[in-house]
């Protein structure tokens, strides 16, 4: 790895305050890879056999269910993923691919839960982890369960926009197939809701999306901090 991707990985909250040995013993098995954009990385149903870190790039987290594929998340670098059956030795319960050219570590299965194991460090940061993404998973549910589509895609826009609070406008990273299926709607409805939106202090240019009026935005999309807080 290049040092200060190593540097990157040490920092992440899950290697932070492991052991010196016990990292050293990680990297040691482990194997960065190129990818392609739109690679299958794992398949739902298999067996989790490494733990993956993005290191450059962009992932997605999905499930095809009757022939439709669902969005479940998209993991930006640097981060791992479906860590839970890494850990429970168990079946992947999702599909992951890229979706730009990327940089992937794997890190195999067996030395993770072996440390896991023996580092008390690790292990409490891996319970901290994964209570994280069990929080992110019900954000998303209620989510899901409490608003429209149109209100999911004005809190995403937020969301987007208030990682880079001096912008004013975002570009969508992917297609439109690929939002819709992440904020729960089809392609054509993602088109209506952007169109509905030019009603509450945004334009569509393409991929871009203008925000002209952020408090117009707000007050439609009423975003909540147990849903859309991502340090709640």
């Amino acid at each position: 790895m290049r040092p200060h991707e190593l540097a990157q990985l040490k920092a992440l909250p899950l290697f932070s305050e492991m052991k010196e040995e016990s990292l050293a013993s990680l990297l040691d098995a482990a194997l960065l890879q190129q990818f392609p954009n739109g690679v299958i990385l794992i398949h739902e149903g298999d067996h989790a056999d490494f733990l993956h870190v993005v290191v450059e790039g962009l992932v997605e987290i999905f499930t095809e269910q009757n022939g439709v594929e669902w969005g479940i998340s998209l993991i930006n670098p640097v981060s791992t993923f479906i860590l839970a059956a890494v850990v429970s030795d168990q079946p992947y319960l999702n599909s992951a691919r890229t979706l730009a050219d990327s940089r992937i570590l794997l890190i195999p299965a067996q030395r993770v839960r072996d440390i896991f194991d023996r580092d008390v460090a690790f292990a409490r940061i891996v319970a901290r982890e994964l209570a994280f993404a069990y929080r992110s998973s019900i954000k998303k549910l209620k989510g899901y369960m409490a608003r429209s589509s149109v209100e999911r895609l004005a809190n995403w826009i937020l969301t987007e926009a208030h990682k880079d609070a001096a912008l004013a406008n975002i570009v969508i990273p992917f297609d439109r197939g690929t939002l819709a299926s992440h904020i729960g709607t089809t392609r054509e409805n993602l088109s209506r809701s952007l169109a509905l939106l030019t009603e509450h202090g945004v334009r569509i240019r393409g991929r871009e999306i203008v925000i002209d009026s952020k408090e117009q935005l707000e007050a439609f999309a009423r975003p909540q901090r147990f849903i859309d807080d991502p340090t709640s």
